[in-house]
């Protein structure tokens, strides 16, 4: 018999033990090859070969995806190759050669990944289809992709996985060949060390984190100590925090609860308590560093999909705030502004709903108090009359505003930037201005409003009808503004109208522009979820197979349990409570930092986050619940045996 007839034979006959490995490789293969087909399929490749940005941000996830998707694998395999070290050491002991043991090892990775490779391929080709069609819809492109098998997508993905395979295999080289003969029988019976406990490092830990949440949670204003130390010292501070916040709570503030327990008699010696805290008091010190970098991983992953979820669910509200007309343009000359309005008129798929002609003028004012900001004294305010105003808010069926109805010794500003500064808005608050007009009008400001009508000007002055009448100054500039039916369809429309308009009529457009957002967060939101999900569920893997070589390492202390009367029901009991404590460390850190810097974030934006935060946590939430039952019933499988 062959090296390599033996190799077939192992996996043959031991495939239930190797099955984790391979449904890791399978499953990282099938990940992979998904998000390559993805930039493969014409669907995608159509809209996002048209920004240099998307098809960038498409190459630099792929690598990101690699390097982690290598890592996984890595792990896997050190897992099934720790798990192998007995078996190895009686092959040493038949007289085999380490040279041969490593070849014997090195077919079978290679028969794995043969299978593995075939397998993650046919399943990443039957999912390509539904994650396309999930990426068109997020795009707001809508569709079903046709069914699109990618030669190169195949070609990258055997490439890049014989790579880790080879790579694997010199790992498993390297155990053989440093690994002593009494290491591999004894590999399994080594226990960890009984963690040291330091109430100064546990309370330092609290402090830390805390210290870090009451920064991130700062009001937005001047006086605030964030404010003062300055965004990027702030920032960097608050990271720091958290993290050495978090490493100590592990390493030392757990074994200190712990210790505490243990002293309450109570509750420690009430039912198996006192097995779940003695194993969960050796646990921590192997599993503290994992824990740890796991929970600000996840943190992360959270508080970056949270973010893209929040801009992606905001883009239609702030798409309709910058852009309140379909089309807007300022009139340069007769016959580009016909031509534009003819090709409006005469659309089929979009008829226009109407469209006006608003003149733009500015005027000088003076105030014996201090002026805002957004006041260019050279130019004065840009002003139009509430007549126009109204009409435009008619035109665009803007009944979220109020109607202006102004005395003439009243004005309005719209000025968003205001509203966001603390400073600026107590100044503009019952703000007299006297304007320089014929009579030298003085006029109270009665309200400031963050909606513009007009897309290409920000801090807008409206006036009485009467008052707009006694400004004697010349027209600047006059705005064109056109409505249409179901303006997110008129983007063939729009790109009509930019080619007839000159370049200094200044052309917005709403379509083209929801567009050109929709496709940029589109494509983030995907990929962030997409290597978000992947990276969580890899991580409630890693937790899995760590607690599974825990498992293969206390098979001999719960045989003891049994045999002084544990039953099968309070052995499980047992183990579900450890189990659980080494779930709920990093879900409940990673929610609740990412919770705080989505807080911090909210705040800054001056957006609503709350929908995008409950769903990726509650997504993250269900596939941390799946584990842990996952891994509580294979962790009593192997203990105790399968209930027959």
């Amino acid at each position: 018999m062959t090296l390599f007839d033996l190799a077939k034979k192992n996996i043959k006959h031991n495939f239930i033990h190797y099955f984790l490995y391979f449904a890791s490789m399978s499953f990282s293969i099938m990940i992979y090859y998904t998000f390559v087909s993805l930039a493969k399929d014409p669907a995608v490749v159509e809209r996002i070969d048209r920004s240099a940005k998307l098809s960038a941000i498409f190459n630099a996830s792929s690598i990101v995806l690699i390097i982690f998707v290598a890592i996984f694998i890595l792990y896997s395999n050190h897992f099934f190759t720790r798990k192998r070290k007995k078996e190895i050491g009686l092959y040493s002991l038949l007289g085999l050669r380490k040279k041969e043991i490593g070849r014997m090892l090195f077919y079978e990775n290679f028969l794995m990944g043969v299978v593995a490779l075939a397998v993650g391929i046919g399943l990443g080709t039957l999912l390509s289809k539904l994650f396309v069609t999930i990426l068109l819809k997020v795009m707001d492109f809508g569709g079903v992709s046709n069914f699109v098998f990618s030669m190169d997508a195949v070609i990258n993905t055997v490439i890049i996985f014989i790579v880790i395979t080879l790579i694997t295999s010199l790992s498993g080289y390297r155990i053989i060949y440093s690994t002593t003969l009494l290491d591999l029988f004894h590999s399994e019976s080594k226990r960890e060390k009984t963690p040291k406990n330091n109430p100064v490092l546990a309370i330092i830990a609290i402090l830390f984190i805390a210290g870090g949440y009451f920064l991130a949670l700062q009001p937005l204003s001047e006086e605030s100590l964030l404010a003062k130390m300055g965004p990027g010292v702030g920032m960097l501070t608050i990271l720091f925090s958290v993290i050495i916040g978090t490493a100590l709570l592990l390493s030392n503030f757990l074994p200190f609860l712990l210790n505490q327990i243990r002293k309450n008699k109570r509750i420690f010696y009430n039912g198996t308590n006192i097995i779940s805290n003695s194993q969960l008091a050796f646990r921590i010190a192997s599993n503290a560093r994992t824990l740890a970098v796991i929970a600000i991983l996840s943190a992360t992953t959270l508080t970056a999909i949270g973010a893209i979820g929040s801009l992606y669910y905001n883009v239609n509200k702030e798409s309709n705030l910058m852009y309140p007309s379909t089309f807007e343009y300022t009139i340069v000359d007769k016959k580009s502004n016909e031509e534009a309005l003819k090709l409006a008129e005469t659309n089929t798929k979009t008829p226009m709903t109407g469209h006006q002609e608003t003149a733009l003028r500015n005027i000088k004012a003076t105030s014996d108090r201090e002026m805002p900001y957004e006041y260019n004294p050279d130019s004065g305010f840009t002003f139009i009359s509430q007549t126009d105003y109204n009409k435009l808010l008619t035109l665009q069926n803007n009944s979220d505003v109020k109607k202006a109805d102004l005395q003439d010794d009243e004005v309005i500003l719209i000025a968003p930037a205001s509203l966001r500064d603390e400073k600026a808005a107590k100044t503009l608050e019952n703000q007299t201005f006297t304007l320089k007009n014929s009579t030298n009008q003085k006029v109270t400001l009665t309200e400031t409003l963050d909606r513009p009508p007009l897309a290409s000007t920000y801090y807008l002055l409206i006036v009485s009808d009467n008052v707009a009448k006694t400004i004697s100054t010349q027209k600047t500039q006059t705005i064109q503004s056109i409505m249409v039916e179901n303006p997110k369809d008129a983007v063939p429309l729009s790109d009509k109208m930019d080619k007839v308009l000159p370049e200094d009529a200044i052309f917005l457009s709403y379509p083209t522009s929801y567009e050109v957002s929709m496709s940029t967060i589109g494509v983030l939101l995907f990929i962030g979820m997409f290597i978000g999900l992947v990276f969580l569920a890899a991580t409630g893997s890693i937790i899995y197979f760590k607690q599974l070589t825990e498992a293969y390492n206390d098979v001999a202390t719960y045989d003891i349990l049994k045999k002084i009367g544990l039953d099968r029901k309070e052995i499980r009991k047992t183990i579900a409570k450890q189990v659980l404590v080494i779930f709920l460390i990093p879900l409940v850190l990673g929610i609740a930092h990412s919770s705080v810097a989505l807080i911090m974030l909210s705040n800054m934006l001056q957006m609503d986050l709350t929908l995008p935060v409950v769903i990726s946590t509650g997504i993250y939430t269900a596939m941390f619940t799946i584990y842990y039952f996952l891994t509580v019933n294979t962790y009593t499988n192997i203990v105790i045996g399968k209930k027959k």
